[in-house]
């Protein structure tokens, strides 16, 4: 079988006006998803159903932004955020997401992209997040540690 793109969704934008007649093509993009966190807060919580959310650590080669619980299964989530398009992560990162989850059981992942301006997003679950490319090594040990805390805290 497939495995199919997702579909992409609407989200409110209403409450984010002010925040989006800010934005431009000239936002570097680690800007821009720092601006645009309170979007990923309201669509992975009010749209997508998570319990809980939080920002990822702030480790070199972390290769995730968000951490959450959805129906009890903790995820890591990527975020992608744009003005009008829908960015996929490098390969280095796609390999080491597939690294973690290789070492934390029972963790799950999503890719979550954002079209801002145009209220539209769409998310990738685990399967659907594809084949995981090489990359270059940057140690994963911390991050592990880091989500298993989280994991155990829940």
């Amino acid at each position: 079988m497939k495995l199919k793109r997702p579909i992409p969704k609407k989200f409110d934008t209403t409450k984010y006006r002010e925040l989006i007649s800010t934005l431009n093509a000239n936002v570097p993009g680690l800007e821009f998803e720092r601006l645009t966190e309170r979007v990923v807060y309201d669509i992975l919580q009010n749209y997508e159903g998570f319990e809980r959310v939080e920002k990822g650590p702030d480790y070199g080669g972390t290769p995730f932004d968000f951490f959450g619980f959805k129906n009890g299964t903790p995820y890591i989530v990527e975020y992608k955020g744009s003005l009008k398009s829908f960015n996929t992560p490098a390969e280095t990162q796609k390999r080491r997401l597939q690294e973690v989850l290789g070492l934390v059981k029972g963790l799950s992942v999503a890719l979550l992209q954002v079209k801002i301006t145009k209220g539209q997003y769409r998310i990738f679950y685990d399967e659907q997040m594809g084949i995981l490319f090489q990359g270059r090594r940057v140690p994963i040990e911390p991050i592990v540690d880091w989500v298993k805390q989280r994991i155990s805290k829940a």
